[in-house]
């Protein structure tokens, strides 16, 4: 880990976290508590590593961005864990542990021994946070699933798409996304509780029940009607206007979350004759009347540029944006100076970026304490550290190298 002097002022500096995850949610959520100033410990299978080193080869030199992108703020230890010697460096290893973070299907931990009934046994203090698709417990439990899968069942693709149209994958990865800020809040919650406790405990962080989750504002309507939401492209099925509009050189988002928004936006348009329409007086009129109000917004909008319609209603304290592609959105004033992208100097192959920690903290501020180690980097450091003899690290490297 790199240390600059600043690592010990970190909200979570002092912690070790053992990292037995992969692909995308459990690595999100790792880096995370990496930039809080834990000292992350990503186990990996010799020669092979997190699937996601193999994803692309953008940064050269056989660098995967997808990799590094996620996986910053720890350090990696090549442990051969289907060995005899493997298995006893990770158990010492986790003996000594904060954290365990791990997001392989339910039932392997088990088969592996690493069950926490039995690491508790060695270390009561160890906070144990399993990452799955659908949970430990379940008809879906062993089922295998990836971020689409999650969003399909979870109902959130269900959601997304034209109207009348089939269902789109959202085009960011939500379902691992909250899954990694679930297990976050999880762990620190987990944490604190043991601050007055002294004790650990098991965390279960299913991705099905974080995108069931996003549903909360249609699931207590839905029992009382009994009418599933489905896509309905850019429109909100509950409020209006709440919605892309075409300008006359390019796409606007208008926001009216509350009365008193739609009543700003009226009269930032000199549209006032329309809070007086009974059909439009209140969101559940307009919900009633979207056609007939888009009817109205529409070849408005369509007559002014985007600058020109985002000037107004800004003016006017309305909600809106344009629509950003990602190169516009790297350079805007906001996200420059708010460093939500952040630079990372790696000594192989160069600087790359990476997005912040979505948290910010007054006092102790989440920083990036390392940036994604290369395969087994920090073995020799580690386990040397940990206490293991040079003849141990000796035969434990000769175990990972017979197995490249």
């Amino acid at each position: 880990m790199v240390d600059d002097g600043e690592n010990t002022n970190l909200p979570l500096s002092g912690l070790v976290v053992i990292d037995l995850t992969q692909w995308f949610a459990g690595p999100v959520a790792t880096s995370w508590l990496g930039d809080m100033g834990a000292d992350v410990i990503k186990i990996e299978r010799p020669g092979v590593g997190d699937p996601t080193r193999h994803v692309d080869n953008v940064l050269g030199n056989e660098a995967s961005s997808y990799f590094a992108g996620i996986n910053r703020s720890k350090r990696s230890v090549e442990l051969d864990l289907s060995s005899v010697d493997g298995m006893n460096a990770l158990r010492r290893l986790i003996a000594k542990a904060d954290v365990l973070v791990e997001n392989f299907r339910p039932g392997v931990m088990s088969r592996l021994g690493l069950e926490y009934d039995e690491l508790s046994a060695d270390n009561g203090r160890l906070i144990y946070c399993s990452i799955s698709s659908f949970g430990d417990f379940g008809p879906l439990a062993q089922k295998p699933g990836m971020d689409i899968v999650i969003q399909a069942m979870g109902g959130v693709m269900g959601l997304t798409g034209p109207s009348g149209g089939s269902p789109i994958r959202v085009g960011a990865p939500v379902a691992d996304y909250v899954g990694a800020l679930q297990a976050t809040v999880a762990i620190t919650v987990a944490l604190a509780e043991r601050a007055r406790s002294g004790k650990g405990q098991r965390v279960d962080v299913s991705l099905m029940e974080g995108q069931i989750a996003m549903l909360s504002n249609y699931i207590a309507g839905f029992f009382v009607t009994g009418e599933p939401n489905g896509p309905v492209g850019n429109f909100h099925p509950q409020l209006v206007p709440y919605q892309p509009y075409e300008t006359k050189d390019g796409s606007v988002i208008v926001a009216c979350l509350t009365e008193q928004f739609w009543q700003k936006m009226c009269g930032a348009l000199d549209l006032e004759g329309l809070m007086s329409d009974q059909r439009f007086v209140t969101n559940i009129d307009r919900v009633a009347h979207r056609e007939e109000l888009n009817g109205v917004l529409e070849p408005l909008f369509a007559q002014m540029t985007s600058s020109d319609l985002t000037s107004k209603l800004e003016q006017a304290d309305v909600p809106c944006a344009p629509i950003q592609t990602m190169a516009e959105l790297i350079v805007h004033p906001q996200v420059v100076e708010s460093q939500a992208i952040l630079e990372i100097e790696h000594p192989r192959y160069g600087s790359y970026h990476a997005i912040a920690a979505p948290f910010r903290f007054e006092r102790t501020p989440a920083r990036v304490t390392n940036y994604a180690p290369d395969l087994g980097e920090d073995t020799l450091t580690v386990l040397t550290e940990f206490g293991f003899s040079p003849e141990e690290i000796s035969r434990l490297d000769a175990s990972a190298k017979s197995k490249i």
